[in-house]
């Protein structure tokens, strides 16, 4: 008992030092603010963290399912009328050009078209080419083309998936994931390899039955080899930057520990991990720390660093307002020390308990 006294009132001294030092590093020629005047700058953001994200919402860069693509195989067979028996049938892949080498027709782009509309284009190309008076082309998807793309991090089951090249894009990745896991941070790194890169750039745009370039299929910009991608500001997003290609890394960043130091008149002084995907509020961090030490401490320092802000500021709070609901439970941000404060009250009533604890030890032999 007298050890677990004796590390208790270490402990508090050691906090109470902390402190001292702190504030005197400090100095008094710091900005100081209460809670409820804190410049707009000071204010700890709402942390936003993946599961804070309606990921449906994501920009999609899905083009229709029944469109021909670069690299699909697809069965022809033409018949004329003239062939003794079953015409003849061929397995076709559509090159990185999005065209098919029909025997004896010669290549035929069919990229972005459906199998019935490659089936009248086959046609009207054997045609103009005078190879054919009046073919009857038939035209079906034996296997359509895949990405492999690697889904890795902060995510429920990270593996290398196999994706239609009709629908890859981030959306369908995390989908095929099994979604976020809960340590998921708001921002996701994307890496395309540079052939998948180069084959998209040479890559010509393809023509739809009407002559004109589908849009779906245009490039606005180039590829970047990275992309960095913040899931709270989705809406900022354009489609293609998050289109996946064959062999594209996507990467889930974990959220990092957020800590804050809780010193002063606590039982528990010490670091203080926040909670993943949330935020800590004061009453928050001094509950973890396992309350004050005295129920009359009212006066709390909030030390905060702000990146690019220069010094840190001192920020005033009182407790009894936080317990009311005012603003002076206010929201922490990661690296805040908080600091409960010797006050005149405090130290009387500290005084008081040590004349009796010391008083009663005296009386009773052996304590």
């Amino acid at each position: 008992m007298r050890y677990l006294r004796a590390e208790a009132r270490m402990r508090r001294i050691i906090s109470g030092l902390l402190a001292t030092v702190l504030l005197s590093a400090i100095g008094c020629s710091h900005a100081r603010y209460s809670a409820a005047n804190l410049p707009n700058e000071y204010i700890a953001p709402h942390h936003v963290s993946a599961r804070h994200v309606d990921l449906s919402q994501m920009p999609r860069t899905s083009a229709p399912s029944e469109w021909l693509q670069p690299g699909d195989t697809v069965e022809v067979s033409i018949a004329t009328g003239v062939e003794k028996g079953v015409p003849s049938k061929w397995k076709l892949r559509l090159d990185t050009n999005g065209a098919v080498d029909v025997p004896l027709v010669g290549p035929v782009p069919i990229a972005g078209l459906t199998p019935n509309l490659a089936s009248e284009r086959i046609r009207d190309q054997s045609i103009q080419r005078g190879l054919y008076v009046d073919p009857k082309v038939t035209l079906s998807v034996e296997e359509r083309r895949s990405y492999q793309i690697t889904v890795v991090g902060a995510v429920n089951e990270p593996d290398t998936y196999e994706i239609p090249a009709t629908s890859c894009d981030l959306m369908t990745a995390l989908t095929m994931a099994k979604g976020v896991s809960d340590e998921a941070s708001r921002f996701i790194e994307i890496r395309h390899s540079a052939t998948a890169i180069a084959d998209l750039a040479n890559r010509p745009t393809p023509v739809g039955p009407d002559g004109v370039a589908l849009v779906s299929f245009q490039q606005q910009a180039p590829m970047a080899p990275v992309v960095n991608v913040d899931l709270a500001n989705l809406s900022s997003l354009p489609p293609q930057s998050l289109t996946l290609l064959d062999g594209s890394v996507v990467s889930v960043t974990r959220e990092p520990k957020r800590i804050v130091s809780v010193i002063g008149l606590v039982k528990k002084p010490d670091q203080v991990e926040m909670p993943d995907g949330e935020d800590l509020t004061l009453l928050d961090a001094i509950a973890r720390a396992g309350g004050t030490t005295l129920s009359i401490a009212d006066k709390v320092h909030i030390i905060r660093t702000v990146p690019g802000a220069g010094q840190p500021v001192v920020i005033e709070a009182s407790l009894s307002d936080a317990r009311s609901g005012g603003v002076d439970n206010m929201r922490l941000a990661a690296g805040d020390i908080v600091s409960v404060e010797e006050t005149p009250a405090t130290v009387a009533l500290q005084t008081v308990r040590s004349f009796f604890r010391v008083g009663f030890s005296a009386a009773v032999p052996g304590l």
